[in-house]
């Protein structure tokens, strides 16, 4: 069975659900797989016999039903692509688990097998290796915020080359730099700036969680005329706001976001 496309959705859901059955149970019956796929027995029935039709399954009434080497193969491949698309939706783009599960039943019906192929060899690369993977699947929000900002390019490229500094190798990043300046220096000048780096004293502190101090994330400056200005700044990231001590903003590095 060369293409996906021969098997319907339903179809796939069956042959994918009795695939997990059997390495749950011993005996897989009709009432289990209703029971999994939450359907009426009759549908369950009806399923079966197109896909013993198609010799994928091994289906008579009142006998336990298992799968045909040929069906064995087919529920492989349709866990594999699964679950290669439900990875390149969560980690990639960042849907939250139930989307990405309903979405990657519906997207690989709607591609054709050759771009369902290559989508899935992409995100098993991705999956795989330690420098693109760690890459991509580190940011939840994977797209560019600032599209057309050079200051926010630059700030990427520098995340980027700090990373090779890290590992151990040696590279010059004076030029790189040359324009951050302290939280503290800037905070009063704009609303906006573009996270460079926290100081080592400040990365494993829990306050400062990697989710939200990550380069290239945006700080928003909070005003708040409650708060005295020789104490705290307060910066909103994503969803949370932060209060950071002077001593430590001096330890963060920032260019201006505009």
């Amino acid at each position: 069975m060369d293409d996906h496309h021969e098997l319907t959705q339903s179809l796939e859901d069956y042959l994918e659900a009795i695939y997990e059955l059997m390495q749950e149970v011993k005996n897989v019956r009709c009432s289990s797989i209703a029971d999994r796929l939450n359907v009426k027995r009759p549908s369950v029935t009806s399923a079966l016999r197109s896909l013993a039709d198609k010799g994928l399954v091994v289906y008579s009434p009142y006998v336990p039903i298992t799968l045909t080497d040929l069906g064995k193969q087919e529920a492989e491949k349709i866990i594999r692509r699964h679950r290669a698309m439900e990875i390149f939706l969560e980690k990639i783009l960042g849907v939250d688990g139930k989307e990405s599960h309903e979405s990657a039943c519906r997207l690989e019906h709607a591609m054709s097998g050759e771009v369902t192929t290559r989508l899935v060899e992409f995100v098993e690369f991705v999956d795989s290796c330690p420098r693109i993977g760690a890459s991509l699947f580190r940011r939840s929000d994977y797209h560019c915020r600032e599209k057309n900002n050079d200051h926010y390019c630059a700030m990427c490229i520098h995340g980027c080359l700090d990373e090779i500094v890290h590992s151990g190798r040696t590279v010059d990043l004076t030029d790189v730099h040359r324009e951050a300046k302290t939280l503290v220096e800037l905070r009063n000048d704009h609303d906006s700036l573009i996270l460079v780096q926290i100081g080592d004293e400040l990365q494993d502190r829990p306050e400062y969680p990697v989710t939200y101090w990550s380069s290239h994330k945006t700080l928003h400056i909070v005003k708040d005329e409650n708060s005295g200005d020789d104490e705290s700044v307060k910066v909103k990231i994503d969803d949370l706001i932060f209060t950071v001590p002077l001593e430590d903003a001096e330890l963060i590095e920032v260019i201006p976001c505009e």
